[in-house]
Parts: C-alpha cells; sequence; structure tokens
C-alpha cells in the first residue's frame, strides 16, 4: 500500500517537469524532446530513457553543463529513472537539476518544485524516509508562499511527506499533515465534490491505523455521503461502505480506548457537525453495509466481478471474527467464484491472519532509536488447516540474537486469526506458508 501513493505522485511530478524548453530551441533537440514525449506518455519509459539522454546531451552542448537549461532535460530524465524504480540515479540527477536552478539565488522559484518534490520520492525509494522529508517540506512551503496555503498543487508533496512522517515513526506530524491536506482539498474543490472521496478514503485509513475507529467510521460514511449526493445508489460509495464494515471489525477487534473517541472532536469541522458522524455512530452492524455494497454491485449491468470478490471477502472475514466460521467458508467460496470469473484469485491464494496484533518489539508499533536497536525480519514457516488452525509453527531464519523477538512473534502467531488459502473454490491445507514480521533488536553492546 505504501507505494501507490509515491506512484501517483510521479505521475503529477513527470507532468511538472516534461514541460518543453521555450523559443529558440534547436529543431534536432525539439524533434528527440517530441519522441521522448510520445515514448514516456506511451508507458515505454525504456525507450523513452536514451531519448532523455540525448536531450540532456544537446542541451548541455549549446547552453553549457550550468545553464538553468539544463534543469529541465535532467528532471525528465530523472523522472524517467523514477519510472523505472531506479532511485539512486533518479536522486542523482533531481540533485543536478535542484543545484541549477538554486544557482540563481531565488529561493522560492516554482522551478524547484518539481526536483524537490523528485528528490523525495526516490529518497522514499532508497528507503531514506528520514532523509525525504527536508525536500519534501521545502516543496510544500514553495507552493504555499506561491499559491496560498490552501493551494491544490501542494496535495502530491504532502501525501509523500506523510508517508514519510509515518514511516519515521512522527505520528503527530503525519496526522496534522494528513487532517491538513484534506482541508486543502476540501478548499480546493468544494465540500460536496467527488474528488474528496479519495482524500477522505487516505485520511480514514490513516485513522484506522492509530485505532480511531469512530474517526474512521465518520470518513468513511461522510464519502458514502458525497458519493450518493451525486449518484443515489452508485458504485461511488462502496468503497465507503466497505470501510465502514471494516473500522467496525477492528473495533470489535481491538477495542477503542477513550482518548480515540474524543479525537473524533478534533476532525475538521464541515464533520465533526455532519450527517455522517450521525450515521456512522449508529449504523447497527458490520454486515449491513457490505450486504448494501453487494446490492449496489447487484443493481448495474457491467460485470464487476472482482470488487464483488472483494466485498464478499470482507464479509467473510466479518463472520470469521465474530465466530461464524460456516459462513466465513460460504462467503469466501462466493467471493472466490467472483474472482475466478474476473480472472484473477490470488487474494485468495494463501492464507491471511485477519486478527493479527504485532508484538510489542514490532516495527509496526514504532522505530526505535537506530543507534540502540537494528530492525531485522523474523521468518515463519507456519501450517494452516483448512478450517484456518494453525497446526505447527517453526522460524525460518533464526538467529541467536534475536530469540526473544522469535518467540514473541510465534506468540502472536499462535493468537490470531486465520484465513485459509483457497483452491478451485475450496479450503485447503497449506503446510510451508512464511510470515514475517519486521521486529526491533537490541544491539549487543
Amino acid at each position: 500500500m505504501r507505494w501507490l501513493p509515491i506512484l501517483i505522485c510521479s505521475l503529477g511530478l513527470a507532468a511538472a517537469v516534461r514541460a518543453p524548453a521555450a523559443e529558440g530551441v534547436p529543431d534536432e533537440r525539439t524533434a528527440i524532446y517530441r519522441q521522448f514525449r510520445s515514448a514516456f506518455d506511451a508507458g515505454n519509459f525504456a525507450g523513452a530513457l536514451p531519448l532523455a539522454v540525448q536531450v540532456v546531451d544537446l542541451t548541455r552542448n549549446q547552453f553549457g553543463a550550468e545553464a538553468p537549461e539544463m534543469a529541465n532535460p535532467l528532471g525528465n530524465l530523472a523522472t524517467t529513472w523514477l519510472r523505472m524504480h531506479e532511485f539512486g540515479k533518479a536522486f542523482d540527477n533531481f540533485r543536478q537539476a535542484l543545484t541549477l536552478l538554486d544557482l540563481q539565488g531565488n529561493t522560492t522559484n516554482p522551478k524547484l518544485v518539481a526536483p524537490l518534490h523528485g528528490m523525495g520520492l526516490a529518497l522514499q525509494g532508497l528507503k531514506r524516509d528520514d532523509e525525504a522529508i527536508t525536500p519534501l517540506k521545502r516543496a510544500v512551503d514553495i507552493v504555499r508562499n506561491r499559491s496560498g496555503l490552501y493551494a491544490a498543487a501542494q496535495l502530491p508533496m504532502l501525501m509523500a511527506l506523510i508517508d514519510c512522517y509515518a514511516a519515521t515513526g512522527r505520528t503527530e506530524d503525519a496526522s496534522r499533515e494528513q487532517q491538513y491536506a484534506y482541508t486543502v482539498a476540501e478548499t480546493a474543490y468544494g465540500k460536496n465534490d467527488l474528488r474528496l472521496l479519495a482524500p477522505l478514503d487516505r485520511f480514514a485509513r490513516w485513522q484506522e491505523a492509530l485505532g480511531h475507529y469512530t474517526s474512521a467510521r465518520t470518513l468513511h460514511a461522510r464519502a458514502v455521503e458525497i458519493a450518493d449526493a451525486a449518484q443515489p445508489g452508485s458504485l461511488l460509495a462502496i468503497d465507503g461502505l466497505r470501510g465502514i464494515a471494516r473500522s467496525f471489525r477492528l473495533a470489535y477487534l481491538n477495542g477503542e480506548t477513550e482518548d480515540a473517541q474524543l479525537a473524533a472532536d478534533d476532525l475538521p469541522g464541515s464533520l465533526v457537525n455532519s450527517k455522517a458522524r450521525q450515521q456512522a455512530s449508529q449504523a447497527s452492524e458490520t454486515e449491513r453495509t457490505l450486504r448494501d455494497a453487494l446490492r449496489r454491485l447487484d443493481a448495474v449491468p457491467d460485470d464487476h466481478s472482482a470488487l464483488r470478490g472483494a466485498v464478499l471477502i470482507d464479509l467473510g472475514d466479518w463472520y470469521l471474527t465474530a465466530g461464524a466460521g460456516a459462513r466465513a467458508l460460504a462467503a469466501y467460496r462466493d467471493a472466490w467464484r467472483a474472482l475466478a470469473t474476473a480472472g484473477d484469485t490470488t487474494s485468495l491464494a494463501t492464507p491471511v491472519a485477519v486478527a493479527y496484533h504485532p508484538p510489542p518489539m514490532a516495527v509496526a508499533h514504532k522505530p526505535e532509536n537506530p543507534d540502540e536497536f537494528t530492525q531485522q525480519v523474523v521468518e515463519l514457516r507456519l501450517s494452516i488447516a483448512a478450517n484456518g488452525e494453525l497446526r505447527a509453527v517453526t522460524v525460518a531464519n533464526p538467529a541467536a540474537e534475536r530469540e526473544p523477538a522469535e518467540r514473541a512473534v510465534i506468540s502472536a502467531a499462535r493468537r490470531a486469526l486465520w484465513r485459509p488459502a483457497f483452491s478451485y473454490g475450496e479450503p485447503v491445507s497449506v503446510t510451508d506458508f512464511i510470515f514475517s514480521e519486521r521486529v526491533n533488536v537490541r544491539r549487543s553492546r
């Protein structure tokens, strides 16, 4: 999931950095640039790469290696490397473009935004999230300075910045910027615009990750409200309906503290007093919202088998959580048939921990000080029966220095609630399933 916002941001980034140079461009450079654009826009990044290199070389020959005219061609080359997941090469070229623009001495130059954004994405790709914060924050600041505090242009950089804060354990910063991002979107698009559905979903999933299930339901319910106001009974509301059901299921599993419930009062004012919040608190049960989603799918003539399969998996997970094993298996069988119609049953091909609480030393709880801890991966080899029962567990990659962490992960896996694997529409036993957990291990002194 973490890569999705990065890839989406890179789309906007490419649009920002691939603008052609203005007047006075030699015919050869213009022609090659157009070939680059054609290949890039077609998704042929391997074909676009040598063309981007040619444009860089031709621009260097015409203007010189340190000319500001080099910034756009370098940005194009960097963006191509980024799309190819060559993050180190992308970072180097974005840094060169940024250096050339910085030499002009204008710290609020809007042309700085694209290479700063690109550097941040490349550093994320290199798993250097802490370093990515600085260029991303600078890009956001430039947009706000030039276009206003609530300019929609900052949203791609802001999403990447939030991911970096979350990855480095800066939860308060991530929460603050999540709420700010939603306010930006609401200000830019209006309170009832369908473009709010994606920001609402992202904001709600963040609240779920924090354990703020009441807040999450409010946001998901608001998405349903907006979708149905625009197109009553449409499929646009299905993500919100699934979110409501998921947040109820998570609350059923994990409970919710008084502080988390009070956090709902800190949502933007347009949500705190909305009809959606009342509906979210009055929703009777998880199953109702999922049945609503299935009814919507049944009412449309088009085939949405993949989405139907996903909703049925949600329904099965709820039944499994509630202890209704037979109903869970029936829902999973229906889901498999729908997914088979869509041509992809991989989401049911392996076991899944429907209810799993990571041990205290898991990185998922919080990254520790790297001077005192290392992050290591514990791999368990599990045998899971067709009814989801965990029959056997061993450590696949044992290491003496992390034995306590291994025991803790084993204990967590034994307490988990497992959805079984399915093959040809029926649950099957799996004897060699690898389950991984990243843990903090104290460095030896």
